[in-house]
């Protein structure tokens, strides 16, 4: 395809998707959340949308996966005509100054604009990174694909525009649990981060396999709060478990075996 064709096709994408964006608006212009809802897609979010088309990292989004109070997911498909997570954060200051406390005290991050578009973008920033380290480190996870201002690109968990079901609407046993203590591990050790907001929530369950979602709130190891989290972070796993009936291990045992092997390999 010509430079020219692609970019009308993003052109014709973007009317499409804009029409489609219209019309939610309409549908919930008495709800609680237009505001929010607005603030999807402004000028800078639709250049961002833009510049990845024409980057061929998006050819379509095909509509809305899941609305949330930081972000909306699309449902999208690459050139490859691979199926896509586009997550766009909504550039409301709102949502996300109650959130810096993951932010500040990461390495990783500098000072952080207070502005809703610096607080958005930083937000989809630190969420590439770190689903980046923990595909890296071997922990299944959405594979990340690109980041452009406040719109991240994923891989697709799920079939037919349909999400994967959630953990904690699936059956488990003891190996699922294992797996997230597992994973729990391998993030604190490998991917040197902390989910910091794990639960039967963002865990999907597709194909026998766990997949972790949802890595906004991820600190690096060296944040402050980093022991805090990976504790609430397993003790929040031992009682999902323990309420479907399944053995757990001792949490503080469990997190001391993090940060003695922590202490053993770094």
């Amino acid at each position: 395809m010509s430079d020219d064709a692609g970019d009308r096709a993003s052109e014709r994408a973007l009317r499409d998707l804009l029409r489609h964006e219209r019309r939610d608006r309409i549908r919930l212009k008495d709800a609680d959340d237009y505001k929010v809802t607005e603030g999807v897609f402004d000028s800078r979010t639709l250049m961002s949308i833009y510049s990845l088309m024409k980057g061929k990292y998006i050819s379509s989004l095909r509509g809305v996966v899941k609305t949330g109070k930081e972000a909306r997911v699309y449902w999208g498909a690459a050139a490859s005509g691979e199926d896509l997570a586009v997550k766009i954060y909504y550039t409301v200051a709102s949502q996300f100054k109650r959130r810096l406390m993951y932010i500040e005290g990461d390495p990783r991050f500098g000072e952080v604009k207070r502005s809703p578009h610096g607080l958005a973008e930083v937000w989809a920033r630190k969420e590439f990174a770190n689903l980046k380290q923990a595909h890296e480190a071997g922990i299944r996870v959405p594979r990340p694909i690109a980041v452009k201002g406040n719109v991240l690109v994923m891989e697709f968990i799920g079939e037919g525009g349909r999400p994967a079901p959630l953990l904690g609407e699936s059956e488990v046993d003891n190996r699922d649990y294992l797996t997230i203590i597992h994973y729990i591990k391998e993030l604190w050790n490998r991917a040197s981060i902390v989910h910091a907001d794990l639960s039967e929530y963002n865990v999907f369950k597709w194909g026998g396999d766990l997949v972790l979602f949802d890595f906004g709130s991820s600190v690096d190891i060296g944040h402050p709060m980093a022991l805090d989290f990976l504790r609430r972070d397993v003790e929040t796993i031992n009682r999902f478990f323990e309420s479907r009936g399944i053995t757990t291990e001792n949490a503080p045992a469990i997190v001391e075996q993090v940060l003695g092997r922590c202490r053993r390999t770094h």
